[in-house]
């Protein structure tokens, strides 16, 4: 379940890195991605709409998380497992959405900040969050490169799950997300890989049979482990820790870890101290 991808020799990974980048787009959000995913916000809490997959996601994604900061030292023995596992740990969720990862990540009372670029998502994410007094969370309606104008060195923590698939710029995007971690501050990743595998199921099965709403990926978009490593590893001075396969089953609507990453991975990695 815990597998390193493979590290390739200099020469490769600078290659990886100019075929990434050669289309260089500056902004990392994409208009036509924040509206289409502003046209979810009436169902997005909805745990047997349109979403149900993401919904269900969220067992394993806390779980990563949780674990990655636990090897890391980074949680008190005491509290893991416990409604206090993430006491004291200062979290930013990047593309949060309408919220479903930020409050899961609040509710184990860690310190978190969603932000995103749909001012429709961070609405739907405030009014929800109204159920959840006295934890310590916040949304701002900004993109990564404005946060982190105003905050490098300040999270122990930096979690982007199923974004980057919509991110074109991903190196602006990620050197913006790791500019923002402590130094040895963890940074956390779910997205798809791009294989013959994930096409067919995240475009053609998924989302032309409904299990996933139309027009939500671009399978050019999608990033292989490799390609993500070596960015952030070259370019960003982290450290991956580790990769773990994904695997999703749609006609149960369940997620589990699994060895290949044929389909979608996550991705740990540390910010060099």
């Amino acid at each position: 379940m815990n597998l390193l991808a493979k590290k390739t020799n200099i020469s490769n990974s600078f290659f990886i890195f100019r075929s990434l980048t050669q289309n260089y787009v500056k902004e990392t959000v994409n208009a036509h991605e924040v509206e289409h995913h502003s046209s979810m916000k009436d169902y997005w809490w909805n745990s047997d709409g349109p979403l149900n997959a993401l919904h269900s996601f969220n067992p394993l994604r806390v779980s990563f998380i949780i674990n990655g900061l636990a090897n890391m030292k980074k949680i008190e023995t005491k509290n893991i497992g416990t409604s206090q596992s993430l006491e004291n740990i200062k979290i930013l969720d990047v593309g949060c959405g309408g919220g479903l990862l930020t409050e899961a990540l609040a509710r184990l009372n860690g310190n978190v900040t969603g932000i995103d670029p749909s001012k429709e998502l961070i609405t739907i994410a405030n009014n929800h969050s109204v159920i959840l007094r006295n934890k310590n969370i916040k949304y701002l309606n900004e993109s990564i490169e404005d946060h982190a104008l105003s905050n490098t060195k300040s999270y122990d923590a930096i979690v982007t799950s199923e974004v980057l698939e919509h991110v074109s710029n991903k190196y602006g995007f990620l050197t913006k997300c790791v500019d923002c971690l402590k130094p040895g501050g963890s940074l956390f990743i779910t997205t798809p890989n791009r294989t013959v595998c994930s096409w067919l199921s995240v475009i053609v099965i998924g989302e032309t049979f409904n299990f996933i709403p139309k027009g939500t990926h671009e399978w050019e978009k999608f990033i292989c482990p490799h390609e993500l490593q070596s960015i952030l590893e070259i370019n960003c001075k982290c450290d991956t820790i580790a990769i773990n396969g994904l695997s999703y089953d749609p006609f149960k609507n369940r997620w589990s870890w699994t060895d290949l990453t044929d389909l979608s991975y996550a991705l740990h990695a540390v910010k060099s101290t």
